[in-house]
């Protein structure tokens, strides 16, 4: 299988991830709010396929590929999802995904994930390997001061530090021309700090964009903000009405020559490859969701005499 053969399966796999948890939402599966990445996929694979182990990724309340790019056991992560005995034993769920093994997690708290993957990269900045840390926000999240105070001391004390947004256009229901002065990659420049913009529905365009501000932090030069753009195929949440956005935005967000998995499948076509192998490509990956599924479905509901065990230190 070729890389970009690899690549468009992967793909697959986070979409059928994503469209599956929504369909235990409607369900009633799943309780409480659930906020998908249907649409930013190139994102989460790109990180994926540049992290090493001991990378420590730290995510948002749109966190479930970011896991999967992570190395996060799909299985036990959607146990946790649906409310059975997973990867924190019931405890998190979607927002609140912690894995130690994988040095990853996620925070529901907006912004905040700048300030705690700092703390993950000066303890990478004070070893002798080339481990980094990367935090991942969303446009809403430039507003925060503290992520402002992260990047200063970022670059204060020289960090290997990836500042990654994902820029949707919305923070909740707010439009980033409502809300966010200037451009978002121009609030780097003040601290001196490296950064791109790239089309984050183009594997190949983050894939470049992510690769320079990791590779930078490798050879500890600093940290680096890599805004991505990329569209929210869905509202806010599952079962957010999404009225405030225009119907020809929302329609346009999934035309193929958008989505990331459009484009891509119309790269392979443009260099040969046939319409049953990628058919077949999208087969398997659904499969292997539908798999992970059913296991994390067989996992046991917490057992209610644990609800304070883990909670306080």
């Amino acid at each position: 299988m070729t890389v970009e053969l690899r690549h468009y399966e992967a793909l697959h796999r986070m979409r059928a991830f994503e469209e599956a948890i929504a369909a235990a939402v409607v369900s009633g599966e799943i309780h409480g709010e659930m906020h998908l990445g249907l649409g930013q996929e190139a994102v989460a694979l790109a990180l994926g396929e540049l992290r090493r182990p001991g990378d420590a990724i730290v995510s948002t309340h749109r966190g479930n590929l970011h896991a999967l790019a992570a190395g996060v056991d799909p299985v036990a992560l959607l146990a946790e999802i649906i409310e059975r005995d997973g990867l924190c034993h019931g405890k998190g769920g979607h927002m609140h995904l912690f894995d130690p093994r994988h040095d990853f997690m996620t925070t529901g708290i907006v912004g905040a994930s700048a300030p705690i993957a700092a703390g993950y990269a000066l303890a990478r900045r004070r070893s002798e390997d080339e481990r980094i840390a990367v935090a991942i926000l969303g446009d809403g999240a430039m507003n925060q001061g503290s992520v402002a105070e992260t990047m200063n001391l970022a670059i204060l004390w020289t960090l290997p530090l990836v500042f990654l947004v994902e820029d949707n256009g919305w923070g909740i229901s707010v439009a980033r021309e409502a809300s966010c002065a200037g451009r978002l990659v121009g609030r780097a420049e003040p601290f001196g700090m490296p950064a791109q913009q790239c089309d984050g529905r183009d594997l190949d365009a983050i894939l470049a964009a992510l690769g320079t501000a990791v590779d930078h932090a490798r050879e500890r030069g600093g940290p680096t903000l890599v805004v991505a753009e990329v569209d929210r195929f869905a509202g806010h949440y599952e079962g957010d009405t999404d009225l405030y956005r225009p119907a020809e935005s929302k329609r346009a967000a999934r035309a193929p020559e958008r989505d990331p998995i459009g484009r891509l499948r119309a790269r392979l076509a443009d260099a040969g490859a046939e319409e049953e192998q990628l058919d077949e490509s999208e087969r398997r990956a659904r499969a292997t969701v539908e798999g992970w599924f059913t296991a994390a479905r067989a996992r046991p509901f917490p057992d209610e005499r644990t609800a304070a065990e883990g909670v306080f230190a």
